[in-house]
């Protein structure tokens, strides 16, 4: 069998036995040629027999003490098999002489084996050697070069080194040089040895030692000649990273040039893609799949990135070809991004991605013949630097295609890259040089004459801003008496923060000027102490906005200075912050849209805490209590005083504050606050943030000013009013009924008065209040029942008590109003439906009660006003309509 051998084709056993069998049967033999045609074999064997010997030749080396190489050469060869084999036992078969059925066929190595069977998984490398009988080398080593993909190497049957885990389904390590120690004692001294490798394929169809060399010899200079290769790709790896952060760092001082960011980034990816080539990566300790990962993203943006530099070193717009090339490749990482097949990878990257370069160096080449048809000699340099790079790469991918064998220059190329680039920007700092120095040639005059100009400009502008601070300082002092702290109270009290955002100089010192002003005071209405306050922030900056609180300041304090002279006995407080609102809003609407200002304006009673207020499209009034800050209010019904028919919508709020409340008050400086970099002006539109900064400070506004400052910028005036209420402790004479027996007392009263025993339900509800005086149920049904029983003058007693501690109850003053109408005391009825009216102006049965009562004191214009409203809410009402008719006979 050894005679057709390899015949013609030397690839294998049966590549020969098939060509025999179709050469008999060419000439005409059939099954029964073997007992009849026997002659006729042998003629055929003889005329083959020139083209199919084969002599098996085994490598002889002659020392160990230096590297001699493995690699295949016409002398000697590796040989490859598909057949299932133990290495183990046919290695001793081999030594002891045997003779394997096992076909083989010859294998080039280091190169790719093309199988024809893309369902063989593990193919098997053999290696057949004469060692020589003396060597000096203490150990020895081979070098096995890149095999695809895992593999177990036997010597003399022996395993001396394994890679990868063959039942691991994903790729172990198939750019990895392999080098595995060979102990002395398993050398065959002066005889044959045999290397067999079991090699476990990862691609389709190609199999092998792809890369590198196969060496053996002295460990350490297998070693030694392993690590130079590396510590010379590591020099250079530095060298990269230290190009890319430098160009880096210049794009961080000096963002306009984006064209170090470009080749910044082109540089430091370049230097991890080179990282990943290295055989250091395996030290990282990272899975090789994520190695992979990035080598192919890197290889993916790489090309584009160097062309996006060209352009925008030489300034050229970007354009819709380019924006569909880029995000191509940007889709193209990001399908490696979220993929884990390799096989995939691969494919993309030799039919997709390494072709779409062509478009990317077609675009740069267009950028660079365009330059220099116009002299530009840095695109010379640039073009000459491209074309290296350029042909490296191609021998790189041709070589990672396993077209030829050739070591990657990709590294040293890239050096002269780096060389061209510096050159360019030597060139570029000459010309810079060039420039500044005929700018400079005649400066000095220039500079001269610019530095009299500005002077002049200078001294001009000084004179106008001492004569600015001036006016400034004496508006300030104008303002400042009018923004003072007056109250008085013990129990309510009020503490102010100010910081006007226009600060400046006069004779030496610091003083501030804004439109943000802030009054406090003492009234006396009805016989009960109020605390008067009113925080406004007028339109505009500077003198403008000092000009609105200028006459904020005078026309309120002229209003508490009036209060305090004339007698508000008969004065409710809802009453008298609607004349106080109309006076403002009076005086600031003839300046005809000029100058609007909103303002929190309101009352707290001492006695029982509760605040009455107007808020005229100020920011929220914040309540802070038990450590929990939050706003009093959701919704804002009036605009800026002095808008015109603002009054219409006038509503005072009511609010009972408890024992340790406070009240924060404060500007839309508060909340308009710069916040990130200044250059960006983004400005804080979260109201919520006041909130935290009001917990954060502990309701202290100096804290809380500190903590706003730590969030953001002022740009606006910041003012912030605090109302604290702290009344004494009451002592209560009288024991509370226990609930159980109250309750019943009531429900039993109530169940009398409903069975119509009117004696016994009044005195057992009498009996219940006389234990309970202050129980708002009991005076809720009394009240009600003598309203029924139109006993007016008991029921108002009753509504009167309610009224002493529940005076912000819309209810209430209407129950008391319709009493006093009844008993005919008009402007008394009048008095509390206004108030009624200003707590809840849509409360129904208050409107056409009051409407009623000015019907009767023949005050019709407010009784129509009152009427019509009511209709509005519920055009069918019987009562309202009746008003409506009883007004329209008069």
């Amino acid at each position: 069998m050894f005679l057709f051998e390899h015949a013609l084709d030397p690839v294998s056993n049966e590549k020969s036995k098939s060509f025999s069998y179709r050469l008999l049967n060419r000439i005409g033999c059939t099954n029964e040629f073997w007992i009849t045609g026997l002659p006729v074999f042998f003629l055929v064997a003889c005329l083959a027999l020139p083209f199919s010997v084969y002599s098996e030749t085994i490598q002889k080396i002659s020392s160990f003490d230096t590297l001699t190489s493995l690699d295949s050469s016409p002398e000697h060869r590796w040989e490859i098999t598909t057949s299932p084999l133990d290495p183990v036992s046919f290695s001793k078969s081999y030594l002891e002489g045997g003779k394997s059925s096992i076909p083989f066929e010859v294998y080039n190595a280091p190169g790719v084996h093309k199988l024809k069977d893309e369902s063989v998984q593990t193919v098997y490398l053999v290696k057949k050697f004469i060692a020589p009988k003396q060597w000096n080398a203490p150990s020895l080593s081979v070098r096995l070069g890149t095999i695809n993909d895992k593999d177990r190497t036997y010597l003399n049957g022996t395993l001396i080194g394994a890679t990868g885990d063959l039942n691991e389904k994903l790729p172990q390590a198939y750019d990895k040089i392999r080098v595995y120690p060979i102990s002395n004692d398993l050398i065959r001294r002066g005889e044959k040895n045999i290397i067999v490798i079991q090699v476990k394929k990862f691609f389709d169809r190609e199999v092998g030692i792809e890369q590198d060399r196969t060496l053996i010899g002295d460990g350490s200079l297998v070693l030694k000649d392993l690590l130079r290769a590396e510590y010379i790709k590591t020099f250079l790896l530095m060298i990269y990273l230290t190009v890319g952060g430098y160009f880096l760092f210049l794009y961080v001082r000096r963002r306009s040039d984006q064209e170090n960011l470009y080749y910044g980034l082109f540089t430091i990816l370049f230097f991890l893609y080179q990282l990943l080539r290295n055989q250091i990566k395996y030290d990282l300790g990272i899975e090789f799949i994520y190695m992979k990962k990035v080598e192919y993203i890197i290889l993916t943006v790489l090309i584009p990135m160097f062309g996006n530099f060209v352009r925008v070193y030489f300034k050229y717009s970007r354009n819709l070809f380019l924006n569909v090339l880029d995000g191509s490749y940007a889709a193209f990482a990001v399908f490696y991004l979220f993929s884990n097949n390799v096989i995939h990878y691969n494919l993309l990257n030799k039919h997709v991605v390494q072709y779409g370069w062509i478009l990317y160096v077609g675009l740069i080449s267009y950028y660079l013949v365009r330059r220099m048809a116009q002299k530009d000699r840095d695109a010379l340099f640039i073009l000459i630097g491209v074309l290296v790079v350029v042909v490296s790469g191609v021998l790189d991918t041709l070589g990672a295609r396993n077209v030829i064998v050739f070591p990657r220059v990709a590294g040293y190329a890239f050096l002269f890259f780096i060389l061209s680039i510096a050159t360019i920007l030597a060139n570029k700092f000459v010309r810079l040089n060039e420039e500044v120095e005929e700018l400079n040639e005649g400066l000095e005059k220039k500079v001269e004459q610019r530095t009299e100009e500005l002077k002049q400009s200078l001294e001009q502008v000084n004179r106008l801003k001492i004569q600015q601070d001036a006016d400034y300082f004496l508006t300030s002092l104008l303002i400042n008496p009018l923004s003072s702290n007056k109250n008085t109270s013990e129990i309510v009290k009020t503490e102010f923060y100010t910081k006007q955002k226009k600060s400046f100089e006069f004779k030496g010192k610091t003083y501030e000027i804004g439109g943000d002003i802030l009054i406090s005071g003492n009234v006396e209405l009805g016989g009960k102490r109020y605390v008067v306050f009113v925080n406004g922030d007028a339109m505009g900056k500077s003198i403008q906005g000092a000009g609105g609180a200028l006459v904020m300041g005078t026309v309120f304090n002229t209003i508490l200075t009036r209060s305090g002279i004339n007698s508000q006995k008969d004065k409710s407080p809802e009453r008298w912050l609607k004349e106080a609102f109309l006076e403002l809003q009076k005086i600031f609407e003839s300046f005809d849209g000029s100058m609007y200002i909103s303002i929190v304006l309101g009352l707290v009673e001492e006695s029982s805490g509760l605040l009455y207020y107007i808020n005229a499209e100020h920011p929220w009034t914040v309540l802070y209590r038990d450590r929990v800050a939050s706003y009093i209010e959701d919704e804002l019904t009036l605009r800026k005083i002095g808008i015109p028919e603002n009054e219409q919508h006038l509503t005072i709020k009511t609010f009972r504050m408890l024992p340790g409340d406070t009240i924060v008050i404060g500007s839309d400086g508060r909340d308009d606050l710069l916040i990130g970099r200044a250059e960006d002006r983004i400005i804080n539109e979260d109201q919520e943030q006041f909130l935290r900064r009001v917990e954060e400070g502990y309701g202290d506004l100096r804290e809380v000013y500190d903590r706003i400052l730590k969030f953001g910028a002022l740009v606006d005036d910041f003012t912030l009013l605090k109302i604290t209420y702290h009344p004494e402790a009451e002592v209560s004479s009288i024991s509370p009924l226990p609930t159980k027996s109250y309750q019943e007392a009531l429900d039993y009263g109530k169940e009398l008065l409903e069975k119509n025993r009117i004696s016994e339900g009044l005195e057992t509800l009498e009996k219940a209040l006389e234990l309970h005086p202050k129980n708002e149920q009991i005076l809720k049904v009394l009240g009600k029942f003598y309203l029924r029983e139109k006993d007016y003058a008991k029921s108002i007693g009753y509504w009167e008590t309610l009224l002493d501690r529940n005076a912000d109850s819309s209810d209430l003053l209407y129950h008391a109003s319709l009493c006093y109408k009844m008993l005919k005391f008009y402007q008394k009825a009048a008095d509390l439906g206004e108030r009624a009216f200003l707590q809840d102006p849509s409360l129904l049965k208050n409107l056409i009660n009051l409407a009623d009562i000015y019907r009767i004191l023949n005050i019709l214009p407010r009784a129509n006003e009152l009427i019509e409203r009511a209709l509005r809410i519920d055009p069918k009402n019987g009562k309202a309509m009746q008003v409506k008719n009883s007004l329209e006979a008069v």
